[in-house]
């Protein structure tokens, strides 16, 4: 895993609302939609012991049919939270967490365990072109960097999302980075 240097600690949101597990249903609604947050970690004595997120709700109280206002967030959060950052967790580490659990917020906890902080998908997003750059000036320095299929994305020239090539320091498709000379004519790809 590459180090971007952008880690958990640096992007982190650390004014977190929370929520407890005595808490109904109803309070936890009322705190999401006034922060305008699809999730809140759930803390007990400090530590983090769930989260609870608008797809709980929606899966475990409305599909159930139970009533929210009877219905406690310790019978409705997922518990223990799937995905967790540690503040020392790069950029790349994150990405790869929420990809791999399908989650858009990792709480982040210091090494005693302590909740500090929130990362979203959002976070991860905003600082994502820091992050291409730096793996891209790393990669110039080891003399890596290749004309050959490197990622799949969005072409920076057209937008098509399709397997990208790195050509003049630019992610672009096959069609965009071909020499001018052949964008006249198309070709039938059978």
């Amino acid at each position: 895993m590459t180090d971007s240097g952008i880690r958990a600690i640096d992007i982190m949101t650390t004014e977190i609302v929370i929520a407890y597990p005595e808490m109904n249903i109803v309070e936890v609604s009322e705190l999401m939609n006034r922060f305008r947050i699809g999730g809140l970690p759930v803390v007990e004595e400090g530590r983090l012991i769930g989260i609870v997120t608008e797809r709980d709700i929606m899966r475990r109280v409305i599909a159930k049919n139970l009533q929210p206002s009877l219905t406690l967030v310790r019978g409705v959060m997922t518990s223990p939270p799937v995905a967790i950052a540690n503040v020392h967790d790069d950029l790349s580490l994150l990405a790869e967490k929420m990809s791999k659990y399908d989650v858009t917020r990792l709480p982040v906890i210091d090494h005693k365990g302590r909740l500090v902080g929130i990362v979203t998908n959002r976070d991860v997003l905003q600082n994502s072109s820091e992050y291409m750059e730096t793996l891209l000036e790393q990669a110039k320095i080891k003399g890596e960097l290749k004309e050959e299929k490197t990622a799949f994305g969005k072409c920076e020239l057209c937008g098509d999302n399709t397997h990208l090539y790195l050509k003049k320091e630019k992610f672009l498709c096959e069609d965009c980075g071909k020499p001018a000379i052949f964008k006249k004519f198309k070709f039938l790809k059978i």
